[in-house]
């Protein structure tokens, strides 16, 4: 049983520091889940007709699940860059 929570102390310890931060990357990692979930949904939902109407259709197959997932790759990325620049440590000028 010592053996249990000598290893648990750690991860426990962990939790209690970063208890906010943990709480807010589950909403942050909730709500794009929820924005990515309600953009697939409603471009499945599309009628096949629109599909005529975008330009892309020549370039890229007939699925938006590349756009879905294109957006997904692009709120990642802008996220973790606003997050890096929040931190600090990133300076313009000669190195």
């Amino acid at each position: 049983m010592a053996v249990i929570l000598s290893l648990l102390t750690p991860a426990l310890d962990f939790v209690r520091t970063n208890f906010y931060q943990i709480i807010v990357i589950f909403v942050i990692a909730a709500v794009s889940l929820l924005a990515f979930t309600f953009t697939v949904s409603s471009l499945k939902n599309m009628k096949s007709e629109i599909f005529s109407y975008y330009p892309f259709d020549r370039f890229f197959p007939q699925s938006g699940r590349w756009s879905v997932l294109y957006f997904f790759i692009l709120v990642i990325f802008l996220v973790g860059l606003i997050y890096f620049f929040a931190k600090g440590g990133f300076y313009l000028g000669p190195a």
